[in-house]
Protein backbone atom coordinates (compact mmCIF):
# COMPACT_ATOMS: atom_id res chain seq x y z
CA UNK A 1 0.00 0.00 0.00
CA UNK A 2 1.69 3.40 -1.29
CA UNK A 3 0.64 6.72 0.76
CA UNK A 4 2.16 9.77 -1.71
CA UNK A 5 0.91 12.47 0.81
CA UNK A 6 -1.75 12.62 3.48
CA UNK A 7 -4.59 14.11 0.85
CA UNK A 8 -4.20 11.71 -1.66
CA UNK A 9 -5.78 8.13 -1.95
CA UNK A 10 -4.09 5.33 -0.19
CA UNK A 11 -3.27 3.00 -3.72
CA UNK A 12 -1.91 -0.41 -4.38
CA UNK A 13 1.31 -0.72 -5.67
CA UNK A 14 4.98 -2.60 -5.92
CA UNK A 15 5.74 -4.22 -2.39
CA UNK A 16 9.26 -2.73 -2.86
CA UNK A 17 7.54 1.06 -2.75
CA UNK A 18 5.58 0.59 0.22
CA UNK A 19 6.07 1.87 4.04
CA UNK A 20 6.15 -0.55 6.69
CA UNK A 21 2.64 -1.13 8.64
CA UNK A 22 2.00 -2.64 11.96
CA UNK A 23 -0.78 -4.71 13.21
CA UNK A 24 -1.58 -4.25 16.66
CA UNK A 25 -2.93 -6.49 19.41
CA UNK A 26 -5.93 -3.87 19.24
CA UNK A 27 -6.02 -5.07 15.62
CA UNK A 28 -4.83 -1.21 14.25
CA UNK A 29 -3.31 -1.00 11.10
CA UNK A 30 -0.69 2.07 11.33
CA UNK A 31 2.40 3.36 9.16
CA UNK A 32 5.80 1.88 10.87
CA UNK A 33 7.02 4.84 12.94
CA UNK A 34 3.92 7.42 12.53
CA UNK A 35 0.92 8.05 14.81
CA UNK A 36 -1.28 7.45 11.31
CA UNK A 37 -3.85 4.88 11.29
CA UNK A 38 -5.87 3.30 8.06
CA UNK A 39 -9.58 4.26 8.86
CA UNK A 40 -12.84 3.19 6.77
CA UNK A 41 -14.76 6.67 6.31
CA UNK A 42 -18.40 5.28 4.46
CA UNK A 43 -19.10 2.28 1.93
CA UNK A 44 -17.99 2.95 -1.74
CA UNK A 45 -14.93 5.69 -0.71
CA UNK A 46 -11.67 5.39 -0.38
CA UNK A 47 -10.03 4.38 2.91
CA UNK A 48 -8.14 7.32 4.69
CA UNK A 49 -5.13 7.95 7.03
CA UNK A 50 -6.36 9.34 10.65
CA UNK A 51 -4.67 9.77 13.70
CA UNK A 52 -7.41 9.04 16.09
CA UNK A 53 -6.51 5.18 16.10
CA UNK A 54 -9.00 4.19 18.52
CA UNK A 55 -12.57 4.60 17.34
CA UNK A 56 -14.31 1.05 15.46
CA UNK A 57 -13.89 2.37 12.04
CA UNK A 58 -9.40 1.90 12.90
CA UNK A 59 -9.73 -1.49 13.92
CA UNK A 60 -9.44 -3.95 11.28
CA UNK A 61 -10.35 -7.76 12.02
CA UNK A 62 -8.71 -10.55 9.77
CA UNK A 63 -12.27 -12.36 8.65
CA UNK A 64 -13.66 -14.98 6.55
CA UNK A 65 -11.98 -18.69 6.64
CA UNK A 66 -9.16 -17.59 4.66
CA UNK A 67 -8.43 -14.84 7.18
CA UNK A 68 -7.77 -12.38 3.96
CA UNK A 69 -10.67 -9.94 3.98
CA UNK A 70 -10.10 -7.46 6.62
CA UNK A 71 -12.86 -6.08 7.92
CA UNK A 72 -13.44 -2.94 9.96
CA UNK A 73 -17.24 -1.54 11.25
CA UNK A 74 -18.35 2.31 10.57
CA UNK A 75 -19.39 4.79 13.35
CA UNK A 76 -23.24 3.79 11.89
CA UNK A 77 -22.80 0.13 12.74
CA UNK A 78 -21.98 -1.47 9.35
CA UNK A 79 -18.97 -3.77 8.25
CA UNK A 80 -16.90 -2.71 5.56
CA UNK A 81 -13.86 -4.36 4.10
CA UNK A 82 -11.30 -3.11 2.45
CA UNK A 83 -10.92 -3.83 -1.40
CA UNK A 84 -9.35 -1.95 -4.31
CA UNK A 85 -11.22 0.00 -7.19
CA UNK A 86 -10.14 -0.30 -11.13
CA UNK A 87 -7.76 2.39 -10.19
CA UNK A 88 -5.98 0.58 -8.07
CA UNK A 89 -7.22 3.09 -5.02
CA UNK A 90 -7.80 1.22 -1.37
CA UNK A 91 -11.49 1.61 -0.86
CA UNK A 92 -13.93 0.29 1.87
CA UNK A 93 -16.64 -1.68 0.58
CA UNK A 94 -19.51 -4.17 1.70
CA UNK A 95 -17.50 -7.70 2.79
CA UNK A 96 -17.73 -9.75 -0.46
CA UNK A 97 -17.85 -13.81 -0.66
CA UNK A 98 -18.29 -14.48 3.06
CA UNK A 99 -20.68 -17.42 2.29
CA UNK A 100 -19.50 -20.37 0.23
CA UNK A 101 -21.05 -19.05 -3.07
CA UNK A 102 -18.31 -20.35 -5.85
CA UNK A 103 -20.09 -18.06 -8.21
CA UNK A 104 -18.68 -14.90 -6.49
CA UNK A 105 -15.02 -13.62 -6.80
CA UNK A 106 -13.39 -12.31 -3.59
CA UNK A 107 -10.17 -11.62 -4.68
CA UNK A 108 -10.32 -7.58 -4.96
CA UNK A 109 -10.76 -7.63 -1.23
CA UNK A 110 -8.44 -10.62 -0.47
CA UNK A 111 -5.06 -8.74 1.71
CA UNK A 112 -2.55 -10.54 3.37
CA UNK A 113 -0.10 -9.06 5.76
CA UNK A 114 3.37 -10.22 5.34
CA UNK A 115 6.20 -10.07 7.97
CA UNK A 116 8.96 -8.35 5.82
CA UNK A 117 11.56 -7.10 8.19
CA UNK A 118 12.67 -5.36 5.49
CA UNK A 119 15.69 -8.39 4.60
CA UNK A 120 12.85 -9.92 2.17
CA UNK A 121 10.54 -7.32 0.89
CA UNK A 122 7.93 -10.21 -0.04
CA UNK A 123 8.10 -12.90 2.04
CA UNK A 124 4.75 -14.43 3.03
CA UNK A 125 3.70 -15.97 6.57
CA UNK A 126 0.88 -18.33 6.85
CA UNK A 127 0.22 -17.31 10.99
CA UNK A 128 -2.11 -14.55 10.95
CA UNK A 129 -1.81 -14.26 14.86
CA UNK A 130 2.22 -13.60 14.43
CA UNK A 131 1.18 -10.67 12.34
CA UNK A 132 -0.46 -8.88 15.45
CA UNK A 133 3.08 -9.37 17.08
CA UNK A 134 4.91 -8.35 13.54
CA UNK A 135 6.86 -4.64 13.57
CA UNK A 136 6.92 -4.32 10.04
CA UNK A 137 4.50 -5.49 7.40
CA UNK A 138 3.74 -4.80 3.75
CA UNK A 139 0.57 -5.61 2.26
CA UNK A 140 -0.21 -7.54 -0.48
CA UNK A 141 -2.90 -8.00 -2.55
CA UNK A 142 -3.57 -11.81 -3.93
CA UNK A 143 -5.52 -12.03 -7.23
CA UNK A 144 -5.93 -15.92 -6.28
CA UNK A 145 -4.76 -18.33 -3.81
Amino acid sequence: MIRKTLLEPLTLGPCHLSEGWKYTPQKILSIKGTYFCIQAENEGMAAKLGIMCSDSNSKWEMISDSKLHLQSKLSHGSDVCLDVDDNNIIVTNACKCLSRDRTCDPSSQWFKLIDSGRRSICTTSSSSSSMQNSSDLLWKQLTSI
